[in-house]
């Protein structure tokens, strides 16, 4: 399991109210109240690790995410690999990282960050702050130095999460996103978008930030993960003219890599990574 060492104390004294956006938060036993609308907004279920829940009356039926499940997000495929190594190759700074929509937060196995807020609907055993993130995010404005984003955005339900980064971001903050855009409809009933990289720049810096790269899936990353998802349905379905057609498949791939360039096509691809900046203006 990823850990943090982002401290109960320090956390407690940037998280807000969703409904006014302040972080006049009170600490009563274990219940989190709002000093002006004097409501429980949050339960904290563990201090160390670091669990509290937004939900409201979810704390009594809170998910635990399984080590089956936690352990199976750990193979990565290749849109994956290609989203860490975008991370890697960003060499995100020092300072409280906000990740949104972290899930079982697998990259940050590789990436290594010491004070990591994880964010997400569900009770993953990495999950610091369970709320909705269609909603407000439940933190103090300027209060983060990064966000990590990956493949959330396309199972929200409008874009609102991105306005809400700009607000949580200190000023020069970084925003990196990863989003799919040929995939399979996936995880559902919450699968809603598919958004190119032109309605992304408009939102992006519509929003104030500033685009410092905005990278598609090379071409043979988009062809191999839709080759694979085709297969992986069919031999899931137990086809065996599936599985033996999978292994010369995999030989044509492999002479793909070898003797065909790899191009980058923004209109074609598997999806976008993208480090946005909160200006300073």
């Amino acid at each position: 399991m990823v850990k943090t060492s982002l401290e109960f104390e320090q956390l407690l004294t940037i998280l807000t109210c969703p409904m006014h956006s302040s972080n006049r938060v009170v600490l009563n036993k274990n219940d989190l109240e709002c000093s002006i609308c004097d409501t429980v907004i949050g339960v904290v279920v563990s201090k160390s690790p670091i669990k509290i829940d937004y939900l409201n009356n979810f704390a009594s039926g809170l998910l635990k995410v399984s080590n089956t499940s936690e352990k199976a997000s750990k193979k990565l495929t290749n849109w994956k690999t290609e989203n860490l190594n975008f991370l890697l190759d960003m060499r995100i700074k020092p300072g409280i990282v906000a990740d949104i929509g972290s899930g079982a937060g697998v990259f940050h196995t590789f990436l290594s960050l010491s004070q990591v807020i994880y964010i997400d609907f569900t009770n993953f055993p990495v999950t610091n702050l369970i709320t909705d993130l269609n909603n407000d995010i439940p933190l103090d404005k300027e209060s983060v130095d990064s966000i990590i984003m990956t493949n959330i955005l396309e199972h929200l339900q409008d874009t609102k999460v991105i306005k809400e980064s700009f607000r949580i971001l200190k000023k020069g903050g970084n925003l990196y996103i990863t989003v799919p855009f040929l995939l399979d409809v996936h995880q559902i009933p919450y699968d809603y978008h598919r958004y190119t990289y032109l309605y992304l720049t408009i939102l992006l810096q519509k929003e104030g930030f500033k685009i410092e790269v905005l990278k598609p899936s090379g071409d043979f990353g988009t062809f191999q993960t839709l080759v694979e998802h085709y297969y992986r349905f069919l031999i899931d379905k137990g086809s065996l003219n599936a599985k033996l057609l999978w292994q010369f498949q995999k030989i044509i791939n492999f002479l793909l890599r070898k003797f065909v360039a790899v191009n980058f096509r923004k209109d074609f691809t598997g999806g976008y990574m993208i480090h946005a900046r909160k200006t300073t203006q």
